[in-house]
């Protein structure tokens, strides 16, 4: 009997090379089939990477070897895989910036927001790659293998090193979120450096901030909106009336219809909307001057009251300079589901009614942030029917109701917009302003098959927020400025210089041409978000 034919297939199944490209192309593979776009450099560092994992477990030759070698690719897979399938694209610096910062609940609620039994099943098919390599894997009997393997390794080895250690150049290196991470750890700086930067930063810096209306008291009050399209807002035309509150006291507001954010994502969009940087130099907004460091050098007490996590540097380093820190999620002591925006109203209203004379007070919500339906009070849960609209006629079960819990935060920010207001009515002291935005969109299943907010895919959704004032004086040159201009493009990227313009605070850095509310605005021809022409590319879709 010829036995050749069945001992060729052995000698294959038992090839540690086959087995380590299995598992650093599955990943792959998942991405290329969900993401709109993979860099050329992932194919090539896989494939690379193959080799030298083969190598290694050749020469070990033991499956708790083989095991160790193969577990940061299964563990790095499994998030590629997992990022891939949930929003269509492959890991950055960008995106791991919002993961770096995310606490463990954040993460707790990732996982049970983006689950499916098609992830699952996915995921299922990877481990088993994974545990069937560390079963069959063996050093190959054959010494042309064996060799073959030894030279391509040890010159990946080298490639590795090289590009590692000189080139500093991990991202194209080593594949998917395993060289993510060592790139963005590169780029960053500890939160209390960021911290020390700006201080020190200010010491060197003359601001030139005056306060040009002294003559009558001032509390400014600045919400930021987490993860709110205005295409979810019923104030905004949308189908639901998600937004009764705002609705009924219209009259009393300027709504702007054409705003957008100059990134998807909290830290990169607050960080050039709280500083004089803006998109196109955004990496500068650790010598930039904030919105509080301007406040504070004009005489103002500053106030940073925030739902949101206190250990996220870029937004910290501003924070802090503010004259009165307060985060909620520190009497939680850690329970992150259910608490909600409406636990910040009594320190607010304790803001507000300070004996300072100008105040500027900036609260950070959670609004509209996954899980949504964590975001609000149970009785806040009204739109659970079906009659919605998405990207499809057929939505399922799960993003029907994905669509009903997101509007039903909006719902609940509009409550709490709505009690910041009349906590500001019923202070009859001097001139009182309060400006809703967001820090960016979301993408819930309307325009696309996504639900969340990426760089990777994004959509008008993700892009397109509120920016909505009310004020007590509804004569002043500010408000006049910002009412002939409400129809006008504006992008997140200048709110510094309305901020400025609003708290009558003359600066060095500010720029009316900038400021939408004043009639020296001059409004940009294209706003670019990561490249792309918003009104080229976003806008007539």
């Amino acid at each position: 009997m010829n036995t050749e034919k069945f001992i060729k297939p052995t000698k294959l199944v038992n090839n540690p090379l086959i087995w380590s490209l299995l598992v650093l192309l599955y990943p792959l593979l998942n991405e290329v089939v969900f993401s709109d776009f993979v860099r050329e450099g992932e194919y090539n560092s896989r494939i690379g990477w193959s080799f030298i994992t083969a190598l290694f477990i050749m020469l070990g030759n033991r499956r708790w070897i083989t095991a160790i070698v193969l577990l940061p690719f299964l563990l790095g897979g499994t998030c590629d895989i997992g990022y891939a399938y949930s929003f269509g694209g492959v890991f950055t610096t960008a995106t791991m910036e919002a993961v770096a910062y995310s606490d463990q609940y954040e993460m707790i609620e990732y996982i049970q927001t983006y689950s499916s039994w098609q992830l699952n099943l996915i995921l299922l098919g990877f481990f088993t790659i994974y545990c069937s390599a560390i079963y069959f894997c063996k050093s190959p009997s054959s010494e042309k293998s064996r060799k073959f393997i030894v030279v391509m390794g040890c010159i990946l080895i080298a490639v590795v090193t090289y590009r590692t250690t000189i080139m500093t150049r991990f991202h194209d290196t080593i594949p998917g979120i395993l060289g993510t991470i060592p790139s963005y750890h590169l780029g960053s700086i500890s939160l209390n450096k960021e911290v020390e930067l700006r201080k020190k930063m200010l010491s060197s810096t003359n601001l030139g901030a005056i306060n040009e209306r002294k003559d009558t008291p001032q509390t400014h009050v600045f919400i930021i909106g987490e993860s709110a399209t205005r295409n979810h807002m019923g104030i905004y035309g949308y189908k639901r009336n998600t937004t009764p509150n705002l609705s009924k006291i219209n009259n009393e507001l300027v709504i702007l219809d054409n705003v957008i954010s100059s990134h998807v994502q909290t830290q990169a969009s607050l960080r050039s909307a709280l500083t004089s940087a803006d998109s196109s130099n955004d990496s500068n907004y650790r010598e930039a001057p904030s919105i509080i460091d301007e406040a504070n050098a004009s005489g103002y007490k500053t106030f940073w009251i925030s739902n949101q996590q206190p250990q996220r540097a870029t937004i910290a380093s501003i924070s802090y300079q503010a004259n009165v820190k307060y985060y909620l999620s520190n009497d939680f002591k850690g329970v992150e589901v259910y608490r909600f925006d409406e636990y910040m109203l009594d320190t607010i209203n304790d803001a507000i009614n300070d004996p300072a004379p100008f105040k500027a007070i900036f609260i950070h919500m959670m609004g509209s942030h996954a899980a949504y339906e964590n975001r609000y009070p149970e009785k806040f849960s009204q739109f659970n029917d079906t009659d919605v609209n998405g990207y499809t006629d057929a939505l399922s079960t799960s993003e029907i109701s994905a669509i009903n819990a997101y509007d039903n935060s909006i719902l609940y920010s509009d409550y709490f917009v709505n009690a910041v207001i009349n906590s500001l009515k019923t202070d009859k002291n001097g001139l009182r302003t309060l400006t809703f935005f967001s820090d960016h969109g979301e993408e819930v299943f309307q325009n696309d098959d996504i639900k969340g907010h990426t760089p990777d895919n994004l959509t008008r959704n993700m892009m397109e927020i509120p920016f909505i004032l009310w004020s007590s004086d509804k004569s002043t040159d500010n408000v006049k400025g910002l009412t002939s201009n409400k129809h006008k493009p504006f992008m997140l990227d200048s709110l510094f210089h309305y901020a400025l313009d609003t708290m009558n605070i003359g600066a060095n850095a500010l720029d009316k041409t900038k400021s939408i509310s004043s009639k020296e605005y001059v409004q940009p021809q294209q706003r670019k978000i990561y490249g792309k022409s918003y009104e080229k590319t976003f806008q007539s879709k």
